[in-house]
């Protein structure tokens, strides 16, 4: 299905606001000022904030993959792949001035009750755990913890690092994590 110019400048305007001003400081006039849009456009596309929220998030994640697979797509060893998911973050947190994770920003943001939120959030922390999952099966792992335990390990210590990169305005968390996850691949 293609988009049309208009709600893809729309798009494309509140995604960067909200990861760099944050969903609650960034206003509907502000968006529709700087897509230089019509009110009624904006409404057309997106019948509310909220809507368009679902779509930065969907938007995100989709681009998000997109990009991991680009960056990991040169590999051919799961274990390098493995490795690489740190390599990607490193390099997006350097890219971003260390903006931190869009999704983990998000979800501070919306509101605690907001369940269908959340249910994004989870959909793209979820699919970073099968990702994980899915190399660790075809790794060589005959360590002491289960392959489902190594790939949530993982998983925590990539995003902790991430947030103490963000937090730090430094990559040595994320490299330390990198570091931590050959460690755990070598036991």
């Amino acid at each position: 299905m293609k988009i049309s110019a208009t709600r893809a400048r729309i798009l494309d305007v509140a995604s960067r606001l909200f990861y760099e001003q944050g969903y609650n400081s960034t206003g509907i006039n502000q968006i529709i000022d700087e897509a230089d849009i019509a009110r009624g456009s904006l409404y057309n596309h997106f019948p509310s904030k909220r809507d368009l929220l679902t779509a930065y998030v969907q938007q995100a994640e989709e681009l998000w993959f997109a990009e991991l697979e680009q960056f990991t797509g040169p590999l051919t060893d799961p274990k390098d792949r493995l490795l690489a998911l740190f390599d990607y973050r490193i390099a997006r947190q350097l890219g971003s001035g260390f903006g931190g994770c869009q999704f983990t920003k998000i979800g501070v943001e919306v509101a605690k009750d907001d369940l269908a939120a959340f249910e994004l959030l989870r959909h793209q922390k979820e699919r970073i755990k099968h990702y994980i999952k899915d190399l660790l099966t075809k790794i060589d792992v005959s360590g002491i913890v289960s392959k489902e335990l190594l790939a949530n390990n993982f998983f925590l210590i990539m995003e902790g690092a991430t947030v103490s990169a963000r937090e730090y305005k430094d990559a040595a968390p994320l490299y330390e994590a990198k570091k931590i996850a050959e460690e755990l691949l070598n036991i």
